[in-house]
């Protein structure tokens, strides 16, 4: 994909580079060689260069953000929970990696977000490092739990959904704290190396685990 769009840049460039070198060389011959002095189409030859140079630089632009992540900042929790939400919604499936499980056991209104999105037939599977109450498993019943077995706790924080439908992925990695919480999210146009290692992790961190 990536030589495609390489050579297609390159073919676009070496028109908009022959049409201005043809523009050039046509209005230098009028204006030394010819006699002509009036160039009544000159305003027009400069503007279809001009046109045809933003044109391509639109294009480039409107390609090129296909391959860079987006980026979120929320500065409050519920802000969050709502981007969870709908982020989770995405997907057929959802995958939730933390490093701690303080984030879900003190929210009982991200619970009830989970809770909702197992009702209406999505899977959903939480990765902590420590044991997550018996009460919230309860309040989450239908999702799959898995604590990690390790001396070396992992530092990623991430949310990964469509994880077993190959080229449909997307990854939602977290950092950060309120009011400073960022989320930078891949798909396989932006990060299909990153959603690749998000995926060795998660089924790393299954071997190492109970599941529950």
């Amino acid at each position: 994909m990536q030589k495609l769009v390489r050579t297609v840049l390159y073919l676009f460039t070496g028109i908009t580079i022959a049409t201005a070198l043809l523009t050039l060389i046509g209005i230098g011959y009028v204006w030394f060689v010819s006699d002509i002095k009036d160039l009544p189409y000159l305003k027009w030859l400069i503007g279809v260069t001009v046109v045809e140079i933003a044109s391509v630089v639109l294009l480039i632009g409107k390609k090129g953000l296909r391959y860079l992540p987006e980026t979120r900042t929320d500065k409050k929790k519920e802000d969050t929970i709502d981007f969870m939400e709908k982020f989770i919604s995405t997907g057929t499936n959802a995958t939730i990696i933390s490093n701690r499980a303080s984030w879900l056991i003190s929210n009982d209104k991200l619970i009830k977000v989970l809770k909702s999105k197992i009702d209406s037939g999505l899977k959903i599977e939480i990765i902590t490092t420590t044991e997550i109450s018996q009460q919230c498993k309860e309040k989450l019943n239908g999702c799959s739990f898995y604590v990690i077995n390790d001396n070396v706790v992992p530092e990623a924080r991430f949310t990964l959904v469509n994880g077993d439908r190959s080229g449909a992925e997307k990854l939602a990695i977290a950092r950060g704290v309120h009011p400073e919480h960022e989320f930078t999210v891949f798909d396989n146009n932006s990060g299909p190396q990153i959603i690749a290692m998000a995926k060795d992790i998660i089924k790393k961190s299954k071997e190492l685990s109970n599941v529950k």
